[in-house]
C-alpha cells in the first residue's frame, strides 16, 4: 500500500491540488521539501532567447527558399515547354506509315516495239509518255500552248469571243 508521502509526491508530480494531504505536508519535512522544490523550479523558468540576428536569419532563409522554389518552377515550366515542342515537332514532321515500297519494274528497253503491238491509241500514248527517259527531255513550247487558250483567257477577263 502507498504511503502518504508517496501520495503527496504523486499529486505534486501530476500538478493536482493536495486537498486532504495538505495537513500531512504541514507536519512532514520530506513532503515540505517536495512541495518547495516545485516552487523553486517554477521560479527559474524564463523565456528562451533565440540569440542575436534570429529574425534576420529566418528572413534570409525564407527568401532563399522562395528563390529556390521560383527557379525550380521556372525550370520545370521550361522543360515542359521544350518537351511539348519536341513532341509537336515529331508529330508534325513524321511521315505516316505507308505500304512497303514495291520493287521497281524494269522499263522496256525498246518502247517502240511495244507500241506497235498495242491496239488502243490512247493506251499507246500513255505508254509513250510513261517513258521517263524520253519524257524528261521533252519541253513544251509555250506559244503553242497559249494560242489555243486565248479564247478562255478572254472569257475569264469578261470579254465575249
Amino acid at each position: 500500500m502507498k504511503s502518504i508521502c508517496e501520495s503527496v509526491a504523486e499529486h505534486v508530480a501530476l500538478g493536482e491540488p493536495l486537498g486532504e494531504l495538505a495537513e500531512h505536508v504541514a507536519t512532514c519535512a520530506s513532503c515540505q521539501r517536495v512541495v518547495e522544490m516545485t516552487g523553486k523550479l517554477a521560479a527559474t523558468r524564463h523565456d528562451i532567447d533565440p540569440g542575436l540576428g534570429f529574425s534576420a536569419r529566418m528572413t534570409a532563409g525564407a527568401q532563399h527558399r522562395i528563390v529556390v522554389r521560383r527557379r525550380r518552377r521556372l525550370a520545370a515550366g521550361l522543360a515542359a515547354t521544350v518537351a511539348a515542342g519536341m513532341l509537336g515537332g515529331f508529330v508534325i514532321t513524321r511521315e505516316p506509315d505507308v505500304a512497303p515500297p514495291q520493287q521497281a519494274v524494269e522499263a522496256p528497253t525498246q518502247p517502240d516495239e511495244e507500241l506497235e503491238t498495242l491496239d488502243d491509241a490512247d493506251l499507246a500514248g500513255l505508254v509513250e509518255l510513261a517513258d521517263t527517259r524520253r519524257s524528261s527531255r521533252l519541253s513544251a513550247r509555250w506559244s503553242r500552248i497559249q494560242k489555243p487558250l486565248a479564247p478562255y483567257k478572254k472569257l475569264v477577263e469578261g470579254e465575249t469571243p
